[in-house]
């Protein structure tokens, strides 16, 4: 009786915060595709940040680190959250049949509730970072090494896991009382980070900006690096809060369901605007995803002309032993070896 109690509860939560009335086939077809697109989207460009950042010493930084953390985030979103939440949206329209179950759900709401809490977690980490680099200086420079920001990352995700268990957990006695607690703590991570935009907002017009001596090389970078944390974290806040808004106000009255899936949309949009906005204000890791689609096509040509080599050199052996009028049995042998020889290259080349 209590497991079924409890996947109703699940249900419950699923239907009043996304699938409030049935959807026309048109409408499922509509907003499916745009999911789809966004979850493409958001896998390889995710992916590609990741890739990047890892192949890339220079971009592997202290204070990268949580972006690269949130890109990992992002991208397990948008493998294994955005597909089920497809799969049920278009079930919900009648474009296929789905068998949604209690296991089914429980997991899809585990993967897209930490998934999504780790990500505004590091969000509110990152402005809370930059503020204290900006407000003390000193301190900040003392305290930041690599490995205080890798206890940081593991800190996002216990805290998103903690969050998560607690948010779920709620559901078995109230849905209500589950949004209760997601609205405050949802509401806290966007004081926490106004906050930290205000002080640092001040900091900027007072001209309190970097200590550092007029021969550090660093300070225009530094600047730039704090200028594009802060943009990224204020992407993030500008996708979250019509969520969080929205989901506030189907406590209290209906919401009509095509603006319940828009902020859905722009909430999962954030995940891939992170990499674009990578690509536009970090110029280093726009030279290395550049540079590496540009190692790939020189080593491509370099193949293509090692096998070109590779086929006229067999070409000409064959026909320098055919002049030659070397054909006993020996010289055959000769020209297997020859042949073997020229494919081991060539296998080796490619």
């Amino acid at each position: 009786m209590g497991y079924m109690e409890n996947s109703s509860r699940l249900f419950e939560w699923t239907n009043e915060s996304l699938f409030l009335v049935a959807y026309s086939k048109t409408e499922g077809v509509a907003w499916c595709s745009a999911f789809i697109i966004v979850a493409f989207l958001v896998i390889v460009g995710n992916a590609l940040t990741i890739t990047v950042f890892a192949s890339n010493k220079t971009l592997r930084k202290k204070s990268f680190l949580l972006v690269i953390n949130m890109a990992c985030a992002d991208f397990v979103l948008g493998v294994l959250a955005m597909p089920l939440f497809i799969y049920r949206l278009g079930g919900d329209s009648k474009l296929w049949s789905i068998e949604w179950g209690y296991s089914l759900n429980l997991f899809y709401l585990t993967v897209d509730t930490v998934c999504a809490q780790t990500s505004i977690i590091t969000a509110a980490f990152i402005a809370g970072e930059r503020f204290f680099a900006i407000g003390w200086p000193l301190k900040h420079r003392s305290i930041a090494h690599r490995r205080a920001y890798y206890i940081t990352v593991s800190l996002t995700w216990i805290s998103s896991i903690i969050i998560s268990s607690v948010i779920i957990g709620s559901l078995h006695k109230s849905v209500h009382i589950s949004i209760y607690i997601w609205m405050t703590y949802a509401f806290t991570l966007t004081i926490i980070i106004c906050v930290c935009y205000i002080g640092i907002f001040k900091s900027f017009t007072q001209g309190r900006k970097f200590m550092r001596s007029q021969n550090d090389a660093k300070g225009p970078e530094s600047k730039r690096s704090t200028k594009t944390l802060l943009l990224i974290t204020f992407v993030a806040l500008a996708c979250w809060l019509p969520l969080i808004v929205t989901n506030t106000f189907t406590v209290y009255i209906p919401v009509d369901k095509n603006l319940l899936l828009l902020v859905n949309l722009i909430n999962f949009g954030n995940s891939f605007a992170n990499p674009v906005l990578y690509c536009l204000r970090i110029p280093d890791f726009r030279k290395a995803l550049w540079s590496r689609r540009g190692y790939k096509g020189k080593r491509a040509v370099g193949r293509l002309a090692a096998t070109t080599t590779a086929f006229h050199l067999q070409v000409a052996l064959k026909h320098a032993v055919d002049v030659s009028g070397l054909l006993d049995h020996k010289e055959s042998k000769d020209m297997e070896d020859i042949d073997e020889t020229v494919t081991e290259l060539r296998t080796w080349i490619s």
